[in-house]
């Protein structure tokens, strides 16, 4: 053999101990945080994407951020689309915890380590951080073995995922998701249960955000139908059935006299020919 056969790199006894120093110091030093892995529900399988995807676990594990000066990236940038966060930061998790907790979850990719699109939810901060890249040879074979993952996050964007873990982290759906608020006649009875399916005539309608039954108000979102003043919704779970009184639309807009998108409209209809049904070519 080449190398020095009484000399050995990767003794048992060693590696053991050092994984047990790893691992109390992860403990001792490290935050208390909310692994999150991501279940595809619908896939496009021509761009590889997940058209929706929902978030059901949270397993509470340590982790350690490498950024000890605080989050890294762009920071708070402000464009003419409003302020834009793109923190971004490093977490370190031990594989013996990711053995122990999270290994086992049926949405895994891959059991094998933790999965880009899967989420981490910092309490400290309450962010949540979507894993990008997973960095599993750093520290490089110490003693011979790998203790560590090195998992690069950035801030999570919502795009209308499910969240349903029973943490902190659901709340990003009640801050972010489209909404329909409707106001329902105080002659109904029973009481929502929030996550659960509401119908309209035996048809799913949406899912219950959130319900306040001192103004009989009801918020719901994934909204599936048209819903109009004087229909009945039910609580598939909770069998409570209201009517609607009134519906408030987040995406309805009252009439702004300062607004001037009727300005452009009118403007680009001198230039622009929308009766055009080909205009890069000659066949029509």
């Amino acid at each position: 053999m080449p190398t020095n056969v009484f000399f050995n790199h990767a003794v048992s006894t060693e590696q053991h101990l050092y994984e047990d120093l790893v691992v109390e110091s992860l403990r001792m030093y490290g935050h208390e945080t909310f692994y999150l892995p991501r279940e595809i529900i619908e896939e496009d399988s021509i761009l590889g994407e997940d058209v929706q995807s929902t978030f059901g676990d949270a397993y509470s594990v340590e982790m350690y951020i490498e950024n000890t000066d605080g989050f890294e990236g762009e920071g708070d940038l402000f464009s003419k689309f409003g302020v834009s966060v793109r923190d971004t930061a490093t977490f370190i998790i031990s594989l013996r915890s990711w053995e122990r907790f999270i290994s086992l979850d049926s949405n895994l990719a891959t059991s094998l380590r933790p999965n880009e699109g899967d989420l981490i939810h910092f309490p400290l901060s309450g962010s949540l951080f979507e894993i990008k890249f997973v960095e599993h040879e750093n520290p490089f074979y110490q003693v011979g073995k790998l203790f560590v993952f090195k998992l690069q996050c950035e801030l999570f964007e919502y795009s209308g995922e499910d969240f349903d873990t029973g943490t902190n982290a659901d709340l990003v759906e009640l801050d972010q998701a489209y909404q329909i608020k409707m106001t329902m006649f105080n002659s109904g009875s029973g009481t929502y249960s929030v996550n659960e399916n509401v119908t309209k005539g035996g048809v799913v309608v949406g899912e219950v955000v959130q319900w306040s039954p001192q103004n009989h108000v009801l918020s719901i979102k994934d909204n599936t139908i048209t819903l109009a003043d004087n229909d009945v919704i039910v609580g598939v779970t909770s069998g409570a059935s209201y009517t609607i009184s009134s519906i408030e639309d987040v995406l309805t807009f009252g009439n702004d006299g300062n607004a001037q998108n009727k300005d452009f409209e009118d403007k680009a209809d001198n230039y622009l020919d929308f009766s055009e049904t080909n205009p890069f070519g000659e066949v029509t």
